[in-house]
C-alpha cells in the first residue's frame, strides 16, 4: 500500500521527525531479519520492505501510533531487534515497521525477576541483575543486541536452556503488558500462563509487547571451556554426561562436528580448535581439574578456558559460537551452507545421527545444543547442510522425520508451517487483539489461502 502524506504527518506529530525513517536504503536494510540464512527464502523475500519505520520513545507514543495505524488500516510489523527470526519479521505488505527498541526503561529489578520495557537489551538486564546477585535464566546468542520484547515475541531458548528450558516453560515469563491493534488500543496486563500462550513466540501476529517480566536465577561463577575430542560421537557422550547430571550447574553444553570449529576465527587464533577434532563448548561452575577428569574417559582434552572474572566482560564470549551464531560463522566461511532445526529422540540420538550420516555423509555437519523442554532434556540440533537444491533439502528433512527426528522447518516464513506453531491460542489472541488483521500480514498460509 501507499501511505498517505496526512497519515505520515500524523505520525511525525506523535514521535517527532527524527524518529521516522523514510530513506529507501535504510528501509530495505532495517526490514531484514535472518531469512538470508535460507537459500530457499532469500529469493522470495529479498525485495520486501516497509514503507516507513516509526520509533516511539514511550509507551504513550506507541499507543498513539497504533491508534493512528489502526484507523487507516495500515499494516504493522512490530520489531524488536530482528536478531533471531528467519523470515517471520519481514514486512510482506509494506506498511510500517513499529520499532520498540527505544522503550528502554527498567521498571523493577529484584533478585527474583526483572520487569522491563520491550526495548531493553538483554545484556543490560544481565549486567544489572548480576550487580544484585542474579542473572537471566537464559538468553539467545545475540545477547548483546537482542531486546527483551523481541526475544519474547520471536525467540524460544538459548544459553541457559540446558537448565531452565524455554520461554514456554512455566515460571520463566511471569507477566507481560501488550497493546492491542484497534482504533482505541487497550493496554492489557497478562499473567495467566494460558493467556500468555498467545504472546510467547507470536512473531508479531497477535499484539505489540510493551512491557514484560522475566524470572531471574541466582548468579553463578561461570567458567567457559572448550574441550576437544577425536570424534563427534565421543564428544556427544561427554555432553550427555553433563546435560543429564541434574546436580551439575550448567549454562551451555554445545557439541560441534569438525570442520565447524574451523569457522570460529577467534578460537582458531587462540589455538582452541585442533584440526579434525570435534568440540564441546561449555559454561560450567566446575574448576579446570574437574572438567579434565570428567572429559578424560571420553578422550577429551581442554584446549581453552576463560575464568569467571572474564565472564561477559571481554569482546567476545564462548556463547558467540553457539546456537544460531554457529550458523552465522559457517555462512561467513562457506555461503553454500544452510541449516536445519532438529530435535533428536534422547533414547535414539546416536542411532539417528548414524543413519543420517550414512545416507548424507559430509552434506550434513552436526551441531547439538542440549536444552530442557517441559522438564525433559533433549539434544536439540542446529545442523549445517550443504545446499544443493530445494528438492534435496526437502528430501533430507523428510528423511529425518522418517527416522524420528523432530523437524522445525527454517526454510518457510509461514508460522503455521512450523511445528512449534502454537496454533489455536495464537489465532484466538489475534482475533481478540487485532480484529482488522493488521499485524504482520502474509505469514499465515491458512489465511493467505482463504
Amino acid at each position: 500500500m501507499t501511505l498517505s502524506p496526512v497519515f505520515v504527518d500524523r505520525l511525525r506529530s506523535i514521535v517527532g521527525p527524527e524518529q521516522l525513517v523514510t530513506a529507501p536504503a535504510r528501509l530495505q536494510h532495517d526490514s531484514r531479519d535472518y531469512y538470508w540464512f535460507s537459500p530457499v527464502l532469500k529469493p522470495l523475500l529479498d525485495d520486501k520492505a516497509a514503507e516507513l519505520i516509526v520509533r516511539p520513545q514511550s509507551v504513550e507514543q506507541l499507543v498513539a501510533v497504533v491508534a493512528a495505524a489502526a484507523a487507516e488500516r495500515v499494516p504493522i510489523t512490530p520489531q524488536g531487534a530482528a536478531t533471531g527470526n528467519y523470515g517471520q519479521g519481514i514486512p510482506m505488505r509494506g506498511g510500517l515497521i513499529l520499532s520498540t527498541r527505544h522503550l528502554t526503561r527498567i521498571v523493577e529489578l529484584t533478585p527474583a525477576a526483572a520487569r522491563v520495557e520491550a526495548g531493553v537489551i538483554l545484556k543490560t538486564i544481565e549486567n544489572e541483575a548480576r550487580a544484585i546477585g542474579a542473572e537471566l535464566r537464559f538468553f539467545p546468542s545475540t545477547l548483546l543486541t537482542a531486546t527483551a520484547g523481541g526475544f519474547l515475541a520471536g525467540g524460544s531458548g538459548g544459553i541457559g536452556s540446558v537448565t531452565w528450558g524455554t520461554l514456554w516453560d512455566p515460571g520463566n515469563v511471569l507477566g507481560v503488558i501488550v497493546v492491542t491493534v484497534e482504533e482505541r488500543p487497550r493496554l492489557l496486563t497478562i499473567s495467566d500462563p494460558q493467556e500468555m500462550q498467545g504472546v510467547i513466540h507470536n512473531c508479531g501476529l497477535t499484539c505489540i509487547i510493551a512491557d514484560l517480566t522475566l524470572a531471574l536465577a541466582p548468579a553463578q561463577p561461570w567458567q567457559q571451556y572448550v574441550v576437544a575430542f577425536d570424534s563427534f560421537e565421543s564428544g556427544l557422550r561427554f555432553g550427555e554426561s553433563l546435560a543429564y547430571d541434574d546436580d551439575l550447574p550448567k549454562r551451555l553444553v554445545t557439541l560441534l562436528e569438525w570442520p565447524i570449529p574451523s569457522y570460529f576465527r577467534q578460537l582458531v587464533r587462540d589455538n582452541a580448535c585442533p584440526d579434525g577434532k570435534a568440540l564441546a563448548l561449555l559454561h560450567l561452575t566446575l574448576d579446570e581439574a574437574e572438567v579434565a577428569a570428567r572429559a578424560a574417559p571420553f578422550g577429551g582434552q581442554i584446549t581453552w578456558r576463560s575464568p569467571p572474572s572474564a565472564y561477559l566482560r571481554s569482546d567476545w564470549q564462548l556463547s558467540d559460537f553457539s546456537w544460531n551464531h554457529t550458523t552465522l560463522w559457517a555462512l561467513k566461511s562457506d555461503p553454500q551452507l544452510t541449516y536445519l532445526q532438529d530435535q533428536f529422540d534422547p533414547q535414539r540420538v546416536h542411532e539417528q545421527l548414524r543413519l543420517r550420516k550414512e545416507r548424507y555423509g559430509d552434506d550434513i555437519l552436526e551441531h547439538i545444543e542440549f536444552m530442557k523442554f517441559r522438564g525433559k532434556m533433549y539434544p536439540q540440533g542446529l545442523s549445517l547442510v550443504r545446499f544443493r537444491s530445494p528438492q534435496h533439502l526437502q528430501e533430507l528433512m523428510d528423511f529425518c522425520e522418517s527416522i524420528g527426528i523432530w523437524m522445525a522447518n527454517p526454510h518457510t516464513h509461514f508460522l503455521d508451517e512450523d511445528v512449534r506453531w502454537n496454533g489455536q491460542p495464537i489465532l484466538d489472541a489475534r482475533r481478540r487483539w487485532d480484529p482488522h488483521g493488521l499485524l504482520n500480514p502474509g505469514h499465515l498460509r491458512s489465511l493467505e489461502e482463504k
